[in-house]
């Protein structure tokens, strides 16, 4: 914590003191705000949507209690003091009450990571190489061309080879190797565990037709999250173009990542200034902006994630199907 307060210190001190700060916060014109909390109610809604076909039919999840769900996991759990682990472990408790198994569970979850990680890499990828292209960075642009042209080569990579069953088999049999501590399984048993893995694997996911809407539900929640941002700075008098507020809101989620820094607070308010006053607007501005944007896009769902949680605890009375953790 003292990372961040020193952070949001040094951020105020450059925006010209607390006054100033607090003058940009009064001019924020309140309408623009509107939009922002739609855009950021439709991220929450669009992953939930996600979560409902990762579980699938068995899970009796609505698009409320799906939403619910999100807002438990990334929206209250952003906040928790082991952050993202309590929201896990909320989502593993829901998945196992729904009657999911622990390899569902796992898939589940597993998933839900993995689309997230690999959109959020690939449109930030993209657009920072857009954004070489078409303006100055704050950062020496060679690395970024590096960084960007790794994380594009890795994704085609690894979304080749996890498409291929043999890919599974091997894992399967480093791991065998790699579990010392326990019996060892036999070659072909490692093999045949792993294509079990890879079948169930598919079987979550379903035909590629439906594979296709995981990736566009995941980048479609992120982007609505990077709008509400840009209404965000539309507001607070510190405009700038859709590609600088998805440069920006990486930046911040990538600083979120602080271990023991629960949603990078502090840092987050400091970047997200830092990053947008490099293409115009007044630092202060940015500022006022950054301070909007965590209080509906961080303080909001968690709030919202409050009432969720003690709606889907409500909920556990009224007949919702339970079974108990099984392996597979």
């Amino acid at each position: 914590m003292i990372v961040g307060g020193g952070a949001v210190w040094l951020a105020v001190s450059v925006a010209g003191g607390f006054g100033d700060a607090w003058s940009a916060l009064g001019r924020v014109q309140v309408w623009w705000l509107v939009p922002a909390v739609v855009c950021e109610g439709f991220s929450y809604f669009l992953a939930g949507a996600r979560l409902r076909r990762l579980a699938g039919p068995r899970a009796h999840f609505t698009a409320v209690s799906a939403t619910g769900v999100e807002l438990v996991v990334n929206g209250l759990g952003l906040l928790t003091p082991a952050s993202p682990a309590e929201g896990l472990a909320f989502e593993v408790s829901e998945l196992s009450r729904r009657g999911l198994d622990r390899r569902q569970i796992t898939l589940t979850l597993g998933f839900e990571q993995w689309f997230n990680l690999r959109v959020f890499l690939l449109v930030n990828a993209l657009n920072l190489s857009w954004v070489i292209g078409t303006r100055d960075l704050p950062v020496d642009s060679t690395w970024a061309v590096v960084a960007a042209t790794a994380v594009l080569v890795t994704l085609a990579t690894t979304g080749i080879l996890a498409n291929r069953p043999v890919t599974a088999e091997a894992l399967a049999v480093a791991v065998g190797v790699l579990r010392f501590w326990r019996p060892r399984p036999s070659l072909p048993d490692r093999r045949a565990a792993g294509a079990v893995f890879y079948a169930d694997a598919m079987a979550v996911l379903g035909p590629v037709r439906r594979r296709i809407v995981f990736p566009a539900l995941s980048a479609t929640s992120m982007l609505a999250n990077v709008a509400c941002l840009f209404f965000v700075l539309i507001a607070a008098h510190a405009r700038v173009g859709f590609d600088i507020a998805l440069l920006t809101a990486g930046a911040a989620a990538a600083a979120g990542l602080i271990p023991l820094l629960p949603g990078g607070i502090g840092v987050v308010e400091a970047i997200i200034p830092a990053v947008v006053h490099w293409y115009g607007p007044p630092f202060e501005a940015a500022l006022a902006a950054a301070l909007v944007y965590r209080a509906l896009g961080t303080f909001l769902p968690a709030a919202a994630g409050g009432v969720a949680l003690l709606a889907l605890r409500a909920s556990r009375s009224k007949g919702v199907s339970t079974a108990p953790l099984r392996s597979s």
